[in-house]
């Protein structure tokens, strides 16, 4: 109980920016959804556009052999393989860093802990505050999509829970990079290197699932890449799985377990 009240407080305390995040996403999901009908009607262009593109790039689009004008190609590589999950990997790191590097940086932790509360639950509700937090602006990001689609026919041959998938696709992938963010934070005290390991596994691994198609090199470790997870299959018409949603989820809560270890062992004062 410790724990979800310190998470509920952290949640009242960024309200407002939760709110413009939220709004920001709604209007990112109706700006792309409306974008769809151009692009549909000049099929040819985009067609050959993509044609000429290098195999390995069309696979870093996440694509797998579904056309750009079609709504699954579409959503895949304008949303999910870039723009969208970006803006919540924004999101989640920031927040993930600040649960306790930044927090600790800023003196405020200690007044956190000098209550009547364990480490671990402060660990803990920060870090579900943080997941409660990207999950209330994907979801209502998602409902805004869902919604506004069938008026552009940007939800034709797709599966009646493709936006469900897709949602939880991505929040399962942004969790794995914001439990590495918040371990790192938690057991080192130092907001920049939760960020820098965290924007770094989102970047390595961007390049090297582009990059597997090119060099064997990559190949080896595409496995090991969370956009190859995501994109391996594309998330709006597949249910969820092992690589989309189940392994990261899991890898998440072993980072966060781990984190929060270190975190309750940590002395503070050094």
């Amino acid at each position: 109980m410790d724990g979800l009240r310190v998470g509920w407080q952290v949640l009242k305390e960024r309200r407002r920016a939760l709110l413009w995040w939220t709004i920001g996403v709604a209007l990112l999901m109706v700006l792309m959804a409306a974008v769809y009908p151009s692009v549909r009607d000049s099929g040819d262009v985009f067609e050959e556009y993509m044609a000429q593109l290098p195999e390995a790039m069309v696979e870093a689009f996440g694509l797998g052999g579904a056309s750009i004008t079609s709504p699954e190609g579409y959503l895949v590589s304008q949303l999910y393989s870039n723009m969208y999950v970006i803006v919540l990997l924004v999101l989640g790191l920031g927040w993930a860093a600040w649960a306790i590097a930044g927090s600790e940086s800023e003196g405020t932790l200690e007044l956190v802990l000098a209550n009547p509360v364990r480490r671990v639950a402060v660990a803990l509700g920060r870090v579900l505050a943080v997941a409660a937090a990207i999950m209330l602006v994907n979801v209502v990001g998602h409902v805004v999509l869902a919604a506004y689609a069938p008026s552009v026919g940007l939800d034709e041959g797709l599966p009646t829970w493709a936006f469900a998938y897709a949602a939880l696709a991505s929040f399962a992938f942004v969790a794995v990079h914001v439990a590495l963010t918040f371990a790192v934070g938690a057991a080192t005290g130092r907001k920049g290197w939760a960020i820098g390991l965290g924007a770094g596994l989102a970047l390595v691994g961007f390049l090297v699932n582009a990059m597997a198609g090119v060099a064997e090199v990559f190949e080896r470790f595409r496995d090991w890449s969370p956009w190859y997870w995501l994109l391996r299959d594309n998330p709006v018409v597949t249910a969820p799985g092992w690589f989309n949603v189940w392994l990261p989820l899991a890898v998440s809560v072993l980072l966060v377990a781990a984190g929060t270890w270190r975190f309750h062992r940590r002395d503070l004062a050094g």
